[in-house]
């Protein structure tokens, strides 16, 4: 049984391979051979802000693997762990560190959602919010998009420079930091959201027509990125997971509703879209992936520790 590091998983594992890998294990959900373990979690208040605890899993037939992550994020840090196993006998195959691996897939499933949804000729890309996840999202949108130029906004300025800094050399391009949400969005294909957020701050006339909206932020039932002006004039909403979004994404709750009887039908999957044939509406005034976290994202992390290509 092996141990990873947090710099193993980071000098061993792409951004470009894991959104490849994500891309196989969703045909493989879609086909029935693979699925989520749903995800569970808990807060509690601290001083300041919440903390939470989390878990959720995944098992992959054709990919022979079980895995469960579990991980505590609190606003003094955070730290998290995922353990494999065979999922034909149960054997234990490792443990991870689950830091670098968490950004991974989670950019993993930004850079899909934008290669299924954005603009075929998008070339620009805004991020919204600085913090350790950031980067890889920028990754994520480069190896999907020829990228031109990125803009940068962060609440506390000097993140946003670090994260310039940070942007201009792994990706070498144009990028720019600016002073407002406005500044940031006008005119944007692509726009990001990574952020804390515990209220909407990203509004509808701030999205240029046509641009997609990859919302990856405030997983929390008690934290929003965005005005649900953006859902009703989404011309197509995507989660990686309709359960979790369901138990956990207050802008869809709020929007879609919170009963397990509300009408969630226009939702889609990612999974149904990688491989149901939905395509990008023609014209849209903005489309909308909302990223929870699954299972199945950070299975197809797992699938390259383990050498699955």
């Amino acid at each position: 049984m092996r141990i990873w590091t947090d710099d193993e998983v980071r000098a061993n594992t792409t951004v470009a391979a894991v959104i490849d890998s994500l891309e196989r294990v969703l045909t493989h959900e879609a086909a029935g051979s693979a699925w989520n373990v749903d995800k569970t979690m808990t807060t509690w208040p601290t001083d300041p802000g919440t903390a939470s605890a989390h878990a959720l899993g995944a098992v992959d037939r054709a990919s022979d693997l079980a895995v469960f992550k579990t991980w505590v994020n609190t606003p003094s840090g955070a730290a998290a762990l995922m353990t494999m196993f065979t999922a034909s006998d149960g054997a234990p195959r490792g443990v991870a560190e689950a830091g670098a691996a968490g950004a991974l897939r989670t950019a993993a499933a930004s850079g899909l959602a934008t290669k299924w949804l954005a603009d075929p000729a998008a070339d620009e890309l805004c991020i919204l919010g600085a913090g350790r996840q950031a980067l890889r999202q920028a990754e994520a949108v480069a190896t999907v998009r020829p990228l031109r130029r990125v803009r940068l906004w962060n609440r506390t300025p000097g993140k946003a420079e670090t994260l310039g800094t940070q942007v201009r050399s792994a990706l070498e391009v144009e990028t720019v930091v600016v002073d407002s949400i406005e500044e940031a969005a006008a005119d944007c294909p692509i726009v990001t959201l990574i952020t804390r957020a515990d209220q909407p701050f990203l509004e509808l006339h701030h999205l240029a027509t046509g641009a997609h909206l990859n919302a990856v932020g405030a997983i929390l039932p008690s934290h929003a990125e965005f005005d649900a002006a953006i859902l009703r004039a989404a011309a197509l909403v995507v989660v990686d997971n309709e359960p979790n979004a369901r138990r956990g994404s207050r802008e869809l709750r709020e929007y879609f509703g919170a009963a397990p009887e509300d009408d969630w039908s226009q939702v889609r999957s990612l999974a149904a879209v990688v491989t149901g044939g939905i395509e990008r509406p023609a014209a849209p005034r903005c489309t909308v992936f909302k990223g929870m976290g699954m299972g199945l994202s950070d299975l197809a992390v797992a699938r390259l520790m383990m050498g699955d290509q």
